[in-house]
Formats: C-alpha cells, structure tokens, sequence
C-alpha cells in the first residue's frame, strides 16, 4: 500500500488506443481508496493513452509492436516495476500477460495475482494446456468473463480448484445506449434502408464462429414470409465475399447489406427492428448486451455466454446454434409478434442488462473483490 491506498496494476498485452468499453471501468474505480496503473507488454499505436492523461501512471515494456511469445528479459523488467512500485494487486488480462505477469508477480512478491480470462477456448491445444497447468494454478484468482467461459476453464484444466474461478461477467456503458437513441427514420436513411422495412441486424467479425452463414440461410427463408424484410451486418472479416455469394445465391442479395466496420452502434442499433447474435460459440458478448439496452428485441443461439445475457429466453428469443430452420422461425415469429408481448420483452432485457451487466455493476464487483483480497491478508497477517 501507498498514502493508505491499495496499488493495483492492470495488465495488458498491447495499447492500441483507447478501449471505450475498458476505460470507464478502470477509471470508474475509487481513486481514494485504490491507486490503479496501467502497463502494457507492447506499444502498438501513437494514439495518446487517455491514463496517461488522467494522471496515472503508465508503463510500457517495449514499443516494439510485436514481442516473442516467451522472452526472458521481459519477465525481469516486469518484475522490477511491479516491486518498485509495490503492487498490492496485478490484474491481468488476456492470454500473454497473464503468462508473464504470473511469473513476473512471483518473482517480485507481489501479495495477489490475478488472470482474466476474456473468450472461450482459450486451452484449445496441449500447449496452452500445458502453460495453464503451470500457470493458472499459481494465480490466486481466475476471473472468467461469463458462466460459460467458467464452465470452459473448469472443463480444460481439471487441475484448477473451482472455488478460485470467479464469473465476474462483462459490462456496457448502459445509460450511453439506452439513453438519446438516434431516429429511426434517420438511422435508416443513413444506412440506405427504406423507412417502412422490417429490420433484422447483427454485428461481430465476419468469420465461421460468429454463424453469420446461418443467419443469412434463415433470412432467405424468413424473407419469403416478411416482404419487406432486410439485413444489416456491422462487421469486417474474411468471409465477407464468402456470405455476399451465399446471399445472391439464395436470392435475397438485394437485401443484404454489409456495412463493414460501423463508427456510431447506436445508431446500428436504432435502425434495427431486432437483433440477431447467431454465434456457434461466444463468451459473454458486448453487442447483444447494448442491442438490449438500447431497447432492440433479440435472438441469440444457445452457444456460449448468450442464455446469461438473454437470462435463458426471458429477454429474448433462444434457437439452437448451426440451425438455420430454427432461426427463421424466430424471425418470423418476432416480425409477427404483438407490440405488447414484445415491449414487454425489451423492458424485461433493458432492466436485466442495467442490473447485471452495467459498468456501475461491474466497477463495484470488482471493488468487492480487490477488497476481499487485502481483507484476506490483514486477516493473515493478524494470525501472525
């Protein structure tokens, strides 16, 4: 501790800029109780750091843009400034730094570590099996992004004690999205969509786990039976030639609209008349949560983190993952459904979303938790 605050560092393995859905939550965190700095294994962009400019104290390992996955020298120079500036708590994210900020922490003595483990499949082969069996179990805490990414830890690396994984969830900037939602009428002018349409929309990288190929499958189905239905993907990925073929030879390319990558969601969002996440695997994923919070109906797969932010089928519809008939029926039967059952719905979603999955919530998870931590080892230290 320092000036009576607990040192925290948060981890990460590269700055590329300002992250809008981090910020708010490092930043949210008590300055008169917790002395939060920020480091960072590389420097992948000359964007100024907004820490930097808020007066925190941040350090970067190198400026290279890329760093080997296992280099000595690294581990040495993190372990120095972690003693030096008498880390109470390192918080690490992500795969690479939870690598060498587990060893590094050790090295240094710092009091708890902490790995965040942001996606599914993240031991998806024997090496990385190998590395969390070293690894994980040397941290004090595994903080899983979801229920799903928690049962996923626990099932890859049987050698983890369950009671140190912690589902801390994730987090929007609630009141950002379902306050001062853009026209309608103007979201669609802007994104080339006839007024009178009825709206199906999605966003996420355009690659097979995300399932966009089944949704367009169910949208040339439910186009059939909605006349003025049409779709908007968010998104840039690989398979964007890919899926525009699948949708011409479907016959509904004319309604199909790629728009890359997309600056303003909630303006995306306000064009929509429902959202669809028809992920084959997924953590916890941030666009149906604002989706929901910006008052949009939604349909999400069963895969992954999707049920928690839907709370099983109360807050939208479920279908089954890789089913594009099951997905078409859920379109129709939400294009088709009374306007009370369905403000119903998005009422029932927007106050789960505030309570469960809002950056106020998670800033004071976290304070909990950080405080259980040092709670822990005065309790410690008093056995002494």
């Amino acid at each position: 501790m320092r000036n009576g605050k607990i040192i925290v560092a948060r981890f990460w393995p590269k700055f590329g800029g300002d992250i809008p859905s981090r910020t708010p939550v490092i930043l949210g965190i008590n300055p008169e109780k917790y002395e939060t700095i920020t480091i960072y294994l590389t420097k992948n962009s000359p964007n100024p750091n907004i820490f930097e400019q808020k007066g925190q104290k941040v350090f970067y390992i190198t400026e290279n843009s890329q760093l080997p996955f296992f280099k000595p020298p690294v581990f040495l120079k993190l372990a120095s400034i972690l003693k030096k500036e008498r880390i109470d708590i390192l918080h690490s994210h992500k795969h690479k730094s939870v690598i060498y900020g587990t060893v590094a922490g050790k090295l240094a003595g710092v009091p708890f570590i902490l790995a965040h483990i942001h996606g599914m499949g993240r031991s998806r082969n024997l090496r990385r099996k190998l590395l969390n069996r070293f690894i994980l179990t040397k941290a004090d805490r595994i903080l899983a992004v979801g229920n799903a990414v928690k049962e996923d830890i626990l099932k890859n690396n049987p050698s983890i004690k369950p009671e140190k994984i912690i589902n801390l969830g994730n987090s929007i900037d609630y009141d950002f999205f379902a306050s001062n939602i853009p026209n309608k009428s103007n979201a669609r002018k802007k994104f080339g969509i006839p007024e009178k349409s009825f709206v199906f929309a999605t966003a996420g990288r355009l690659s097979p786990t995300k399932g966009q190929q089944y949704l367009i499958e169910a949208f040339a189905q439910a186009k059939k039976q909605i006349n003025n239905a049409e779709l908007l993907l968010a998104g840039t990925g690989k398979l964007k030639n890919e899926l525009d073929n699948l949708a011409s030879g479907l016959g509904c390319g004319s309604s199909v609209h790629f728009l890359d990558h997309v600056d303003d969601m909630r303006q995306f969002y306000s064009a929509a008349d429902c959202f669809i996440l028809p992920s084959v695997a997924e953590g916890l994923p941030r666009s149906l949560a604002e989706a929901a919070a910006s008052g949009i109906f939604c349909i999400g797969t069963n895969a992954g983190g999707i049920p928690e932010i839907l709370n099983n089928g109360s807050c939208g519809l479920l279908v089954p993952a890789k089913n594009a008939n099951a997905l078409a029926q859920a379109m129709f039967k939400t294009a088709n459904m009374p306007s009370q059952e369905k403000n119903t719905i998005i009422s029932a979603a927007q106050k789960h979303i505030k309570e469960n999955f809002s950056h106020n919530v998670m800033i004071k998870k976290i304070e909990t938790l950080y405080d259980a931590l040092v709670a822990q080892k005065v309790d410690k230290c008093r056995e002494y």
